[in-house]
């Protein structure tokens, strides 16, 4: 299905406008109980997994690790009002280009990490690159046991 014009210009408009509240943070240290190893399902014998510490992020993709210092938070993603424990960052991108969205405490649920597409891998859109394409695909996620 294509989406008409007027449709992927108001779609992008609103993805915008969810991503300007975002604030560039360089650690994690404000966010302790987010800290520890995130697996599918909580398997740490499963990849991907997430490494969440003070310092930053780091993503374990096929053998492969990277270290990210240097993220978003959305820090009002939930609206004015939201009172609940969920946490929003966008790891990648730049100049307004989030390719994926972490949500830890998903669904409201401690120790649940969603990772879903965002300004990528969206009918129509962009595909996700393939370290984000296995980040989504392995969601959700766990602390490790």
């Amino acid at each position: 299905m294509r989406l008409p014009a007027p449709t992927v210009a108001v779609l992008a408009t609103i993805a915008a406008i969810s991503t300007a509240n975002a604030v560039e943070i360089d650690d994690l240290k404000d966010f302790a109980p987010l800290f520890g190893r995130y697996a599918p399902a909580g398997n740490c014998q499963r990849q991907p997994q997430v490494v969440v510490d003070a310092n930053g992020m780091t993503f374990e993709v096929a053998g492969k690790k990277d270290r990210v210092v240097r993220l978003e938070y959305a820090a009002s993603y939930g609206g004015n009002f939201y009172q609940g424990i969920s946490q929003w960052f966008f790891p990648f991108g730049s100049d307004g280009n989030y390719p994926i969205l972490m949500t830890f405490n998903a669904d409201e649920t401690a120790g649940v990490l969603a990772i879903t597409p965002h300004d990528e891998g969206w009918q129509g859109g962009p595909p996700l690159g393939p370290r984000n394409k296995a980040l989504v695909d392995g969601s959700p996620y766990r602390r490790c046991k």
